[in-house]
């Protein structure tokens, strides 16, 4: 494994809300959420997985699961102050966003994170509780220079910094694919999400964990080289209506899946004006939407 990595945030997790875990619930991480049909509609509607029967767990894989605890990861890699995950949904692709409130790791079950969290469309927030079940974690190659973190002059080997360079050169780097699946509270319009969770992280000898990311968004890699993504669908139980979604950490390395000029410039961070109709006018201001509980208005 190349040890010459770009690694963000090593011990500057953001931390979630502390709140009463839910309840643990056990998922069959291969078959297909099926919910009774709609009034109206002609048989029960399902929601595709992106996984299959094959995708399952080795030794080594849960092993590491039970060495590390990654719900600080999961719970919403805080960035610029917002710790809530960007994205788009639906056929028309408006601004879409997550948040996981609470993130908890099974005590029985160290692959299945129990969540708790908010989305929001439009106006429109709506609680969620589900689970998050790791299916598959393979190395990671990342390209940038770790060491470049290091002080490099260090003459007492008993100092944090010393100790610091010894174990960033046994740093391993991972990428977990995972299961989500979450409910909505239950009112007119709620519904329920299946999707690929893609999450890049580290490991040090002393299982400390953190983020792994590429300095530039590269499309070979998982989650293309960025701390988190998520990808799936949602059925509305009402409707019966399935649409897709796509958030991620930066939202530039979500919007491959949907509009390949959706950043503009050489600078980054700079969303092209014509999507601004669709949300994103409003892409920077700081309102703590995932802290309120309004009733939701608006059909998704």
């Amino acid at each position: 494994m190349n040890k010459h990595l770009f690694i963000v945030s090593l011990f500057g997790v953001a931390a979630c809300q502390h709140q009463a875990p839910p309840t643990a619930v056990s998922t069959d991480a291969a078959a297909p959420i099926t919910v009774a049909a709609p009034a109206g509609s002609a048989g029960p509607a399902a929601l595709p997985s992106p996984f299959t029967a094959a995708d399952t767990l080795t030794a080594p894989m849960r092993d590491l699961l039970r060495q590390v605890d990654l719900s600080a990861l999961l719970c919403g890699a805080e960035q610029n102050g917002r710790p809530f995950f960007d994205g788009f949904f639906g056929p028309d692709h408006y601004r879409f966003s997550v948040a996981f409130t609470e993130v908890k790791r099974d005590s029985l079950r160290p692959e299945n994170y129990i969540v708790r969290g908010k989305c929001r469309y439009r106006q429109n927030i709506r609680p969620f509780t589900g689970v998050i079940s790791a299916k598959q974690i393979t190395d990671l190659e990342l390209h940038g220079d770790l060491m470049g973190l290091v002080e490099e002059s260090v003459t007492n080997s008993d100092t944090a910094a010393a100790r610091y360079q010894r174990a960033v050169k046994h740093v391993r780097t991972y990428s977990l694919r995972a299961r989500f699946t979450a409910s909505e509270t239950k009112a007119e319009n709620s519904g329920v999400f299946d999707g690929e969770a893609i999450l890049n992280f580290f490991v040090t000898p002393d299982h400390v964990t953190g983020y792994a990311v590429e300095p530039m968004l590269n499309k070979k890699l998982p989650a293309r080289g960025d701390r988190f993504l998520l990808r799936g669908s949602r059925l509305n139980l009402t409707t019966g209506q399935i649409k897709s979604f796509v958030v991620a950490t930066n939202v530039f390395s979500a919007a491959p899946d949907v509009y390949k000029d959706f950043g503009i410039g050489d600078r980054g961070g700079e969303i092209n004006p014509k999507y601004a109709k669709l949300g994103w006018n409003e892409a920077w201001e700081n309102e703590e939407w995932w802290a309120d509980s309004p009733k939701p208005s608006l059909n998704l």
